[in-house]
Order: structure tokens, then sequence, then C-alpha cells
């Protein structure tokens, strides 16, 4: 009896151990390619969670500025009006020999820091 049990709990452990190692696989495989700024959105009045995914990235040098867009959209508004939106920030002497650099949004902001952190 005790040579099955011991049969069973071996069976039960390599099952176990394959199941895990299928999992941690699986989760790295699962990374996205494209960096990823999570924020929260106001749906029928209740905050969901919801994810930008920053497919696109410029930086646009126009009158000793830096403009940086992560939506093309905005970037080919700016190019035909030369306005940034309603959401821009400015960040006086951000970039990387002091220009003030001008964000499209917080998203923006963001990408921004992460693609140049080793200059900040």
């Amino acid at each position: 009896m005790y040579k099955l049990i011991k049969k069973d709990v071996a069976l039960i452990l390599l099952v176990s151990i394959g199941i895990t190692a299928g999992c941690t696989a699986a989760k790295i495989a699962a990374v996205p390619a494209e960096p990823t700024v999570e924020y929260f959105k106001l749906d029928s009045g209740k905050l969901k969670p919801g994810k930008v995914k920053v497919n696109a990235f410029y930086e646009l040098k126009k009158d000793d500025r830096i403009y940086v867009f992560i939506s093309p959209k905005a970037k080919a508004e700016f190019e035909k009006k030369g306005k940034t939106g309603k959401d821009a920030l400015t960040g006086i002497g951000f970039g990387p020999q002091g220009e003030t650099v001008v964000f499209e949004s917080s998203f923006a902001q963001k990408e921004y820091e992460a693609r140049h952190a080793e200059n900040q």
C-alpha cells in the first residue's frame, strides 16, 4: 500500500511541477513588446482600469523647444495647426540641453522620461 501512495504522490508532484513550469514560461511570453502606461478612466460615473499602449513616440524640435507626442493624430494636428491641445504640459529646462519640452499629455511625459532616464 505504501508503494502505491508513494507512486501517486510522485506522479502528482511531477504533474504540478510541469504545470508550474508551463505557467512561468507563459508569463514570460506574455510581456508586451510596447511600453504601457496604466491609468483609470471614468465610465458612467465609475472608475475603471485601462491602459494606453504607446505604439508611437515623436520628438519634434521647433523654435528652441522640443514637442513630444505619443499620438500620430495629435502630432499631425500640431504640424497642421501649430497647437498642442488642451492637455499639454510644459517642462521648462526639461530637455537634454536645458530646452523647454512640451508634452502632448502626462502619458507622453512618462514615456519621454522612460526613454531619457539615463540623461536625468
